[in-house]
């Protein structure tokens, strides 16, 4: 059975009572020897003139040597056995910082996070063995952080690695005030930690600027002309050059050279309208940048290209003249006797009509006919009976249908009541509902997207509403453009989708966990994604634009110092464990003891 290590108060106890027996023994006098001597005179004027107080000192000279001694030498005894019976057991908490700052490379190569990690290592290897270790991170990789032994520390450390996130508390025991406790950091992106923490600075000051925004938009009074907007940060010490260029497809490609003082933010904003629709890239390259991540963000320029749409009506004025004003739409007219399929066209918009058959491109329907026959447009819900006089109550106006309008004026005469499920589903969802909950917009949002109103234009204001052209718009651009892609930041992204999957820009699968009815996928790149679902693919946009990562230097703690970061464990003397030290105090002890006491100063 292996002793288990003395608590310090028992210590200090154990070294308290020998002190105290020391003292003891000191103070009892041993009895008087009886000496015969002729005469007392001469002892008398002897003791009359020779005073104690010499004496005196040297008995306390004597007694302070002894307690010093025995002082030592206990305490080694305590110590040796503390250090070779494992620990109290010793317990030792160990915080270190993934953060993306500690990414940044510093000016002998490496990194902050290898400097943190060649760190980490020493402090625990410096542990006496039997040591717990308690590690955690501040953006809790560590799901579950406990004490554990030396290597399982060495086996979890070597897993963590910088992430991207939002920040968490910091995950340390119930009571750290009685553990030795140090934070490996750059003090730039970390939670509070206990003061009584040791800090290990991993810190240098370096120079870093990046792309903190990156968007591509259409000029209001020119949807076929696009800006590039992008925002970039110098959060270097010294004011400097930095190289912006912007690339698309088949080799476009657009330079600026910026020149931007310390400390500050220049946005910048080009005209990409000759590039080519898809993935837009921009990058930044700067003398002595310390982070890569930061250097490169994506925008998606749109679909530009004319779209071919057909309008199926027997004659509706308002329809015609605003598809016609639609930039980027070239449009036909069929009568609906002659209509026989999509075939040559991007979209068609039915007014009063609806095919047999589905369409295999995006449709927009006006009060298809209210009582079709059996076999007819069965791809659609089946209207139950006329309502009159209804006015919009509720609308989606997060749909991008509707984005910039508002339905708050519609009036509708008379309207269609659709049968559709109860709620929204993943396949149909009603955009807009009128009074008495009344399905007045129901769409399609999967697969091959369609639009049906349940009025006619001539039976409602919406033809004369100002957001009338917008919303046309809208639809064409939802049905016909390719989805707007999903921006997200580096990390953990979840999908409200099981089973989905994540392709990186190579083409590779991306790993990923089930959460609930949820994938989780962790991107710690900017790129340009592909999210695969059971019924469609979708773009997601990856990008850092995080100015408080770009700050690289707005750290709270001073840098690192040369030769810093040596473990400090308990060394006394040149790396020998205090148990020696304290047998070796004793010794010199000793050996002064003897020589007051050869000396005559002691006795």
């Amino acid at each position: 059975m292996t002793p288990s290590a003395l608590p310090a108060f028992l210590s200090a106890l154990i070294v308290a009572g020998v002190i105290a027996m020391i003292a003891l023994l000191y103070w009892l006098r041993p009895p008087a020897r009886t000496v015969v001597v002729p005469s007392s005179l001469i002892w008398d004027r002897v003791m009359r003139e020779v005073r104690s107080r010499p004496e005196r000192l040297r008995w306390w000279l004597s007694l302070m040597l002894a307690i010093l001694i025995a002082t030592a030498i206990t305490s080694a005894i305590v110590a040796s056995r503390n250090a070779f019976t494992g620990a109290t057991g010793p317990k030792f908490v160990l915080v270190i910082d993934n953060s993306p700052t500690m990414a940044a490379r510093t000016t002998d190569g490496s990194t902050r996070w290898e400097h943190a990690l060649t760190r980490a290592r020493a402090l625990i290897a410096s542990q006496p063995d039997g040591v717990q270790i308690w590690l955690t991170d501040t953006r809790r990789r560590i799901d579950a952080p406990a004490f554990q032994d030396r290597q399982a520390a060495l086996a979890q450390l070597a897993q963590l690695r910088v992430s991207y996130g939002r920040l968490a508390p910091l995950a340390l025991p119930q009571q750290p005030a009685d553990i030795e406790m140090a934070v490996i950091t750059d003090g730039v992106l970390i939670s509070p930690w206990p003061e009584s923490a040791r800090v290990e600075s991993v810190f240098e000051p370096v120079e870093n600027a990046g792309i903190t925004g990156f968007e591509v938009r259409a000029l209001p009074a020119d949807p076929g002309r696009h800006l590039a907007f992008v925002e970039i940060f110098n959060a270097g010490t010294i004011a400097t050059r930095i190289d912006l260029a912007i690339s698309g497809a088949e080799g476009k490609r657009v330079a600026r050279e910026l020149r931007i003082a310390a400390g500050a933010v220049r946005s910048e904003m080009i005209d990409v309208s000759s590039f080519n629709s898809g993935p837009l890239r921009a990058s930044i390259a700067v003398a002595g940048d310390a982070l890569e991540v930061d250097d490169i963000a994506y925008a998606v320029l749109p679909v530009r290209r004319q779209q071919r749409v057909a309008l199926v009506t027997e004659g509706n004025t308002y329809l015609e003249q605003a598809l016609r004003a639609q930039p980027r739409v070239s449009m036909t007219m069929i009568d609906p006797a002659r209509f026989t399929d999509d075939r040559g066209f991007d979209a068609l918009v039915f007014d009063r009509f609806a095919p047999e058959s589905r369409p295999r491109v995006p449709a927009l329907l006006f009060r298809p006919p209210a009582e079709p026959v059996p076999a007819a447009a069965q791809w659609l819900p089946q209207p139950i009976r006329e309502v009159l006089t209804v006015s919009a109550t509720a609308w989606d106006a997060a749909h991008p249908l509707l984005e910039n309008m508002t339905l708050g004026d519609l009036g509708v005469d008379r309207a269609a009541l659709y049968r559709v499920p109860d709620g929204a589903t993943q396949a149909q969802s009603v955009l807009a509902t009128g009074s008495g909950n009344v399905p007045l917009i129901v769409v399609q949002e999967t697969g091959v997207r369609w639009i049906l109103f349940a009025f006619g234009l001539d039976q409602s204001n919406f033809a004369l509403h100002s957001g009338f052209p917008i919303f046309l718009g809208n639809a064409l651009g939802w049905m016909l453009d390719e989805p707007v892609a999903s921006a997200r930041g580096l990390g953990l992204i979840e999908v409200p989708v099981p089973g989905a999957r994540m392709l990186a820009p190579d083409g590779l699968p991306i790993s990923s966990y089930a959460f609930g009815q949820s994938s989780v996928f962790e991107i710690d790149r900017p790129g340009l994604f592909t999210l695969i679902t059971s019924d469609q693919r979708s773009r997601v946009v990856a990008n850092l634009f995080d100015r408080k990562v770009s700050g690289v230097n707005a750290s709270r703690i001073a840098p690192a110092q040369p030769g810093a970061g040596k473990p400090a464990g308990v060394q006394w003397v040149s790396g020998f464990d205090a148990w020696f030290t304290l047998l070796l105090a004793a010794a010199l002890l000793l050996l002064f003891e003897w020589w007051t006491w050869n000396r005559r100063l002691t006795v």
